[in-house]
């Protein structure tokens, strides 16, 4: 297998939107982070294994949400859930329509909407590390990280990392910190967090009937376990496995 991605571009209302693809089989889309950028992260040692090992049975697909990596970063109109998953739609449909989705953290918002209003754009779900709401955040804490991210993103690029990753030695975080601040600008980051913060998908994830699997490591950091039980017990046709790690 070549061990190249093939990166290609959609048009999504006037907008380059950048997808990935790599190996063959039935699609699995690997939806985006709060900020992701498809060539650092295929370039990244500790990423890419992740994705050589699902391209052993699957095409591997991924994307980069409007506003950062390689799509266009022009965040005009503000995106909202609605939008983030008819970003997520199109490129499922410029893969053939239909394809599994592996969504962690806060694409599990995107990926309910859709699998909501079009189930049969998805044939099954696997939440990582997902929530249907933030509402444990305190108000005014949403308010100030989103503030924190506007005004000093290069500290709060560092601040995430070491929640991502709380065993990362020094280079690691620089590295994760680094990654962030070119996959977005602080403008697009405070933006992003803001929407996923404040996202309420409590009545959505009711009505998402496609299997659904919700996977959750028991000391994460950044998103508790408890919203991945809470997420899983919303949603009518899940099964939740907790792991081991942070």
């Amino acid at each position: 297998m070549a061990m190249e991605q093939e990166i290609r571009y959609l048009d999504f209302d006037g907008r380059r939107l950048a997808y990935s693809t790599y190996g063959e089989g039935p699609p699995l889309l690997v939806g985006p982070r709060w900020v992701s950028h498809l060539e650092e992260e295929w370039a990244d040692p500790d990423q890419r294994p992740f994705y050589l090992e699902l391209a052993r049975t699957h095409q591997v697909v991924r994307f980069d949400r409007l506003g950062c990596g390689l799509s266009d970063r022009v965040l005009e109109p503000r995106p909202t859930i609605e939008s983030e998953s008819r970003q997520l739609e199109a490129v499922i449909d410029a893969v053939g329509g239909r394809a599994a989705i592996f969504a962690s953290s806060c694409c599990c918002l995107a990926a309910s909407q859709l699998a909501m209003r079009d189930p049969l754009k998805v044939e099954r779900i696997v939440f990582f590390g997902a929530y249907a709401s933030r509402n444990d955040i305190p108000e005014a804490m949403r308010v100030s990280l989103v503030q924190f991210t506007r005004i000093n993103w290069g500290l709060a690029a560092q601040m995430f990392a070491s929640l991502f990753d709380p065993h990362a030695g020094g280079d690691e975080l620089q590295k994760y910190t680094r990654m962030q601040r070119r996959a977005a600008t602080a403008e697009a980051a405070s933006i992003f967090l803001e929407l996923d913060l404040n996202a309420d998908l409590r009545d959505v994830a009711a009505q998402v009937t496609v299997p659904a699997l919700v996977l959750h490591r028991r000391g994460d950091r950044t998103v508790p376990i408890a919203r991945g039980r809470e997420l899983a017990s919303l949603l009518p046709n899940a099964r939740f496995v907790p792991l081991g790690g942070d």
